[in-house]
């Protein structure tokens, strides 16, 4: 009796001091705090709590093995087992996920460095004629196109630096220069894999993909939500295209090298991927074939060596070995720090779910169980509260929100789509077009040299709008 009192007397202390650490390291990544700095330190006090639970309990189950206290030598292993799960299971769990980013960016290089994306939307311009409002609807929604495949932040700064002269040349004002790229480019992220991989592969929602119909539903989903984003974009153009005041003067188009002049076949280059993926996934939702769909990793090579081919960097062995590394190279780097900050954020998750979870679950004893049965009004309350996503925020999964979402799990079950429906939206129709700490965004503002303040109050309305929308679907579609 004594000893249960002292666990559940303890999971209480724990947690206070475990929610403590995450209001501060909530605190630390809203001040612009570097993310991966404060995940190792607060990954660090969360698997010292869990320690001493797990020694104070007796008993702890990792990795699937159940580990009691009876000796010194069973503290040893019990230690020793949290450690290596924590510091190294997490990170190699999500070896799948990072190879396929990799690839991702990779191939979103070759669409840059070959001059691909840059002679499809000169193209683009070319049929709208240098007309402004027409000229922006088009290069908007073909850029939207292109990042349903194309990954990297590199790669979007790359083609964002031939898409922003272009607009800002032709006298298209900052405000909708810079928005519209930047909601472009997160209209693409719902369907791209190298961003849906960052959710099937992480601990907190890989159970998810195991769910028979969960795929074709999943898919469903991210497809609605990039037509409505893509809906609202064009009504962001539209709308602040007719009350803009005061146009800027046409730029000079900066042009450092002369643009080889491309096949029209390589514009297929940049839609390889997703239409192979979705051809293949629509034929299953509306037959019975059941095909096997072609790996991620397998479109991008082939959509690489196609790329490759086309703009004739496979004419000779030195060209292609030089193109390729140097691709390569720039695709690895690109995303380099965000694959470091995916992997300390693993360690992170792994030590909230196999540690903490257990500690809240003691302490609340089942007082948030009602989240699973009000799931429609914790999704319009995620909605409504949806705007502290910025500055990596409690909502956005990719900043301080893994914390929040690390302890919801502890009463969200694994194989229930809330937690994604709770978390997948926000990075992208609140972050990714509307935060100037975004990695693009914060660039696209110092290209154009456009006031952050004045961006946040244009964009941010017409991304909680599209959050609120696309919440909702999730949660009609997927749940």
């Amino acid at each position: 009796m004594f000893l249960i009192s002292g666990v559940a007397v303890f999971s209480i202390i724990a947690s206070i001091l475990l929610l403590l650490a995450l209001i501060a390291f909530v605190y630390y990544c809203m001040k612009g705090g570097n993310l991966i700095i404060g995940l190792i330190i607060t990954t660090c006090f969360w698997t010292l709590i869990g320690i001493v639970y797990a020694l104070i309990n007796g008993s702890i189950t990792i990795g699937g093995n159940d580990l009691t206290l009876n000796s010194g030598k069973d503290a040893w292993n019990i230690i020793v087992g949290i450690l290596n799960n924590v510091f190294s299971d997490g990170p190699i769990g999500y070896g799948t996920t990072t190879t396929i980013i990799i690839f991702a960016s990779w191939y979103g290089r070759v669409i840059v460095d070959t001059g691909i994306a840059k002679a499809l939307i000169r193209k683009v311009v070319e049929l709208s004629g240098n007309k402004q409002l027409i000229t922006v609807l088009f290069v908007s929604i073909v850029s939207a196109l292109i990042f349903t495949s194309v990954f990297g932040p590199g790669s979007v700064m790359a083609i964002g630096a031939i898409i922003l002269p272009i607009l800002l040349s032709i006298g298209v004002s900052k405000k909708i220069a810079v928005g519209s790229f930047l909601i472009s480019v997160a209209a693409g992220m719902y369907v791209n894999s190298g961003y849906s991989t960052q959710f099937s592969g992480h601990a907190l929602f890989k159970a998810l993909w195991g769910v028979e119909g969960f795929e074709n539903n999943f898919l469903v989903f991210t497809w609605v939500a990039f037509a409505v984003h893509v809906v609202i974009m064009i009504g962001y153009i539209l709308f602040n295209y007719w009350i803009a005041k005061g146009k800027v003067k046409a730029w000079a188009m900066e042009d450092d090298e002369e643009q080889k002049e491309l096949s029209n076949w390589t514009f297929i280059v940049p839609f390889v991927p997703i239409v192979f993926a979705l051809i293949i996934a629509l034929i299953n939702m509306f037959t019975d074939l059941n095909l096997t769909a072609f790996a991620p990793i397998f479109l991008f090579v082939i959509s690489i060596f196609l790329g490759l081919l086309l703009t004739g960097n496979l004419k000779s062995y030195k060209k292609a070995v030089e193109m390729t590394q140097k691709t390569l190279f720039n695709g690895i780097s690109d995303v380099a720090l965000l694959i470091g900050m995916l992997l300390v954020m693993n360690m992170f998750s792994t030590a909230a779910s196999n540690l903490a979870a257990p500690i809240f679950n003691t302490a609340l004893n089942g007082a948030l169980n009602w989240v699973n049965d009000q799931a429609l009004l914790v999704t319009i309350v995620f909605a409504i509260l949806a705007p502290a996503a910025l500055f990596r925020g409690p909502f956005m999964i990719w900043g301080s929100g893994i914390a929040l979402a690390s302890v919801l799990s502890a009463v969200i079950p694994a194989t229930s789509p809330l937690l994604l429906v709770l978390f997948y939206v926000q990075p992208v129709a609140i972050t990714a077009e509307s935060c100037p700490t975004q990695s693009w965004g914060m660039w696209a503002l110092s290209y154009a040299k456009y006031e952050p303040n004045t961006y946040i109050k244009t964009n941010l309305p017409w991304g909680w709008a599209i959050c609120i929308i696309n919440m909702l679907l999730a949660f009609a579609i997927l749940m």
